[in-house]
């Protein structure tokens, strides 16, 4: 209970999680709630559905979302009760975003709120943070809740296009430029023609060890690989009958630095390469960290705010990372924290991703909790913190030459001069090689050799790009945010959208998504590219700091995209190959396929329009001996009418192919409407809307 002239304080945070973590730092007088994310969304409705104005300053029709009344009701109940509020949302322009609309809905006044944010859940920071409050930064809000509309425009003008041009269900900012990428690499993967070579390996055995030595040409002229075969053969036969001499070797030392400590985008690739997260999985486990979880009876936060593209570190911490290292491994092992190259269009609104607490090592948390997953993900953020205030590993690599006449074969050993940061942690596998020792030659020593082996070769593409590759990918040309890379890619690798798959650990566009990309690239290869995907986003930081009007940036993108929207009409775009489902129709004996519908994938008959045959995708086929067949329902489309207002029915015309709309009252109303004339006719409508996803 609060005391008789405390302050009573509402505190409001954005997951259930925190504030388990957060009240125990808190006297009695404060009362920690939390709003479960976002509040509110932009309503279906007006023009096009968007729920945004653009003829009246982009006005968004803001309302309270269905699944947070109940979360709504208790704060607005809490906030009459409390003295103070303090809007604590997460410490990013989304944070701040969600700030300004908990004090719009809430209704609460200027002078009793107080916005503060905490970029690690322990309670020296969150004690600061409530010393030191301040009010929204509205630039910052505003920069949030544009991003938002941009997104729904984008989406609900471009998807029904996308939907009736080639039967697919959404577009959005990010998503078709991440698409794009992958797409780009798929034709390149495509179009390459590999080209042969050979490489030329010596056998050879040393004091009972095998080793192989690669030809590398003569002293007057290196060569390793080798174009054409009947060189590379001639070469084998000039060595025949020759002895294998040793002659020389020379040591070089090579440093490895260590690296940086973890943004949000290198912490979802290493998670990905070392324990096999997807971004998705790998955020989650993160978010569980910085919101604390329970040991010993306390809630405890381990890390810093996960959503960063800063490598920077806090002065306060660096300093005792400096003492931890060199306590625990010796001076000579310490060098200042490594800070990265900033990348595009990155904020650094705040610092790096890290441990908050270096005396909770690893194996300390291992012994308090059971979640291996965790335990994994957090040693994995306090070894790459500890070993970003580590010295450079030296490698010692000697290369060993052994010639035949002038020919020259070569071996290297590796080994450890001094390990640095390896102590703690290893980048890459080419880190984590084998080492090796030194190997004792005498001058002249005819070597154990076997016969030479000729390897034929050829080049390969470029591979498909990882999950983490592609957050890699989207970071390195400005595309997203650190907050949107995983959602991203889900949407992406949406079944029911179909336009990517896993193929193993890479992420293959399908020929659906191909599709897809061709279209947007020929219809709004002005909008969806790149480089202007990357130039809305420094535009969007520059509204985050006052230098540009939110208003003057939509209008200028709406009245592009209208253009764009006008040419994309006239544009006729190639539809997805169907794929077989390995089954044959029980009408006809034809292959049966997958087809795509506005409600999703189904089976049909290839021998369409000669045999109409179609079932779910997930029924049995049935055989024409049992008289049984499945007749697709009559789907009624979301859209009315021009004539007497009864739903329109998607079909197909028998003899051409092609598709229109025609009445679901027919024959009492026989009207139908081409496929341009049914995309006028959604953008009129404004009761419901076709399936939307944002980026």
């Amino acid at each position: 209970m609060a005391k008789t002239g405390e302050i009573k304080t509402l505190i409001i945070v954005e997951s259930k999680n925190k504030t388990e973590t957060i009240k125990q730092f808190l006297p009695s007088n404060y009362t920690v709630m939390a709003s479960n994310g976002h509040i509110v969304k932009i309503k279906d409705s007006g023009i096009y559905n968007m729920g945004i104005d653009p003829t009246n300053q982009f006005t968004a029709d803001f309302v309270v979302d269905p699944d947070k009344k109940d979360t709504v009701k208790r704060l607005n109940e809490a906030v009459k009760l409390y003295d103070k509020v303090v809007i604590a949302s997460d410490p990013d322009n989304e944070g701040e975003a969600i700030a300004h609309h908990l004090k719009n809905i809430l209704k609460i006044p200027e002078s009793k709120y107080e916005r503060v944010t905490f970029h690690e859940i322990t309670k020296k920071v969150v004690l600061d943070g409530l010393a030191n409050p301040r009010k929204i930064d509205e630039n910052l809000a505003t920069s949030a809740i544009t991003r938002a509309k941009l997104d729904k425009i984008v989406g609900y003008r471009l998807s029904p296009i996308c939907m009736t041009k080639c039967s697919c269900r959404s577009a959005g900012r990010v998503q078709s430029a991440a698409l794009k990428i992958l797409v780009t690499r798929e034709e390149e993967i495509i179009n390459f023609i590999p080209k042969q070579y050979y490489e030329i390996w010596l056998p050879f055995t040393k004091d009972g060890t095998e080793y192989r030595a690669q030809y590398k040409g003569t002293d007057e002229k290196k060569m390793v690989s080798i174009s054409d075969k009947a060189v590379a053969q001639a070469i084998i036969n000039s060595c025949k009958g020759n002895n294998y001499l040793y002659k020389k070797s020379e040591s070089k030392d090579r440093s490895i630095p260590s690296k940086e400590p973890f943004k949000t985008s290198t912490f979802k690739q290493e998670a990905s390469n070392k324990l096999g997260l997807s971004p998705n999985r790998s955020m989650e486990c993160a978010q569980h960290l910085f919101e604390g979880i329970e040991l010993g009876g306390q809630h405890v936060a381990l890390i810093t705010y996960m959503r960063t593209d800063s490598t920077t570190m806090n002065p306060e911490f660096a300093s005792a990372l400096a003492e931890h290292v060199k306590t625990n491994y010796g001076e000579n092992y310490y060098v200042p924290v490594r800070v990265g190259k900033k990348s595009a269009n990155a904020q650094e609104g705040h610092e790096c991703l890290r441990c908050v607490d270096l005396s909770m090592t690893p194996s300390k948390l291992s012994s308090l909790i059971d979640d291996q997953m965790l335990i994994k993900v957090y040693t994995l953020i306090y070894r790459r913190t500890v070993a970003s205030a580590m010295a450079d590993a030296i490698i010692t690599d000697t290369e060993y030459s052994i010639y035949n006449q002038k020919n020259r074969f070569a071996f290297s050993t590796h080994e450890v001069k001094f390990d640095g940061f390896r102590k703690v942690y290893n980048y890459t596998e080419e880190d984590e090689e084998a080492m090796s020792n030194s190997i004792n030659f005498k001058a002249g020593e005819v070597i154990d050799a076997k016969e030479l082996e000729l390897v034929e070769k050829e080049t390969k593409p470029s591979k498909r790009y990882t999950e983490a590759g592609l957050v890699s990918k989207l970071e390195e040309v400005g595309i997203g945010r650190p907050s949107t890379y995983a959602s991203t890619i889900k949407v992406l690798l949406d079944a029911a959208r179909g336009y990517c798959e896993k193929d193993g650990k890479t992420i293959k566009p399908t020929n659906k998504g191909i599709v897809l990309s061709h279209f947007l690239d020929k219809a709004f290869g002005d909008i969806i590219n790149l480089t202007y995907t990357a130039e809305m986003e420094a535009e969007l930081d520059k509204i985050a700091v006052g230098q540009l009007n939110d208003v003057t940036f939509l209008t200028d993108f709406y009245n592009k995209l209208d253009g764009e929207i006008s040419t994309a009409r006239g544009i006729t775009s190639e539809r997805p190959a169907p794929v077989d489902t390995g089954e044959v129709c029980p009408k006809c004996g034809h292959k049966l396929v997958y087809r795509q519908g506005r409600y999703g994938r189904f089976k049909a008959c290839s021998n369409f329009p000669r045999c109409k045959y179609t079932a779910n995708e997930k029924a049995v086929s049935e055989t024409v001996e049992n008289k049984t067949e499945v007749k697709p329902a009559t789907v009624l489309l979301k859209y009315n009418c021009p004539k007497c207002g009864k739903p329109l029915v998607k079909r197909v015309n028998s003899k051409t192919g092609s598709i229109f709309y025609s009445c679901s009252g027919y024959p009492a109303c026989k009207n139908c409407i081409s496929e341009e004339q049914f995309i006028k006719l959604v953008e009129k409508q404004d009761t419901n809307r076709l399936s939307i996803d944002r980026d």
